[in-house]
């Protein structure tokens, strides 16, 4: 269980929160994530190992490529597309969802493209306090013209994939340190259930995920030092120990999506340890899935 897949360093880049790989381009090579205090969306050639990195204006929780080329930006305020000429274009945010902002400070989070195109995103309030379960999930429709809030009492929205066959969402809220399915169908969730929560605090609390070619889910917890995989049935069958504490997403890329990256956090803290918000490679045993793009 505990073994290490070939588990290295892979990128230098020291993330305050390291978050949600993507794999895009050719042989699934050109590997995508963002650093989302540091305001940045970091990118690395798995084959050539060519790096590059651009800023953005606000806080930017999530890159979602997008099948022309673009890309949605999960920023404080957006999502906003980043089209291919580097325009930026303004798309529904949670105000145009809800009827008006939401009376304290928030910021999107993660988010993943459903297997029929939908993009689904969810929020996390800046300060926990009276905010508890007051955000929700979010589905952009495929077509990028409307945003509507699906899920509320939501502490915070993270983790997200769907089974092979598309009928089943799994969904995390990192604070109720649970994991969730849904039955899905046509953008709907319902049957919701929780299928995994956490006992003990020293397991640390689940966060971002990835799934892989037998419907086994890859979870990142933070301050768990680890990954830990759970077959449909929710029982844990691998664990990836981490060197460092935070842990937050994971994305399998390359050739054949044999290898999986893993982001991590150092969060600000005063003195990080070694590595603390670098990101990880390394081979599991079951290769994964194509990320599903965004359709327009």
């Amino acid at each position: 269980m505990g073994h290490e897949m070939n588990l290295k360093l892979w990128d230098e880049r020291e993330c305050e929160v390291g978050e949600g790989p993507v794999a895009i381009g050719a042989d699934n090579s050109e590997i995508l994530w963002v650093d989302i205090m540091g305001k940045s969306v970091h990118r690395r050639n798995l084959k050539t190992g060519i790096t590059s990195t651009y800023q953005t204006p606000e806080h930017v929780s999530f890159v979602i490529p997008a099948a022309n080329g673009s890309q949605i930006l999960g920023t404080a305020n957006g999502p906003v597309r980043l089209e291919v000429d580097g325009s930026i274009t303004n798309l529904p945010n949670r105000a145009s969802a809800d009827g008006a902002e939401l009376s304290f400070p928030n910021r999107w989070n993660d988010a993943k493209v459903a297997p029929d195109g939908h993009l689904f995103l969810g929020n996390m309030p800046y300060e926990w306090a009276e905010n508890e379960s007051a955000c929700g999930l979010y589905r952009l429709d495929k077509d990028g013209k409307k945003l509507t809030r699906v899920l509320d009492g939501i502490w915070l929205s993270n983790g997200l994939a769907w089974s092979g066959d598309g009928k089943r969402m799994y969904f995390i809220d990192t604070l109720a340190k649970s994991i969730d399915t849904f039955d899905y169908a046509d953008g709907e969730l319902t049957n919701r259930k929780v299928r995994w929560r956490i006992t003990d605090d020293t397991q640390g609390l689940p966060d971002g995920m990835c799934i892989d070619a037998e419907d086994g889910i890859w979870v990142a917890f933070w301050n768990g030092s680890c990954l830990r995989r759970f077959d449909k049935d929710f029982n844990i069958t691998d664990v990836i120990e981490m060197p460092v504490p935070m842990v937050t997403s994971c994305a399998f890329v390359g050739p054949n999506f044999e290898q999986m990256i893993i982001t991590t956090a150092h969060d600000g803290v005063a003195e990080p340890g070694l590595d603390w918000g670098k990101t990880f490679i390394c081979t599991p045993k079951i290769s994964g899935v194509a990320p599903t793009l965004f359709p327009n």
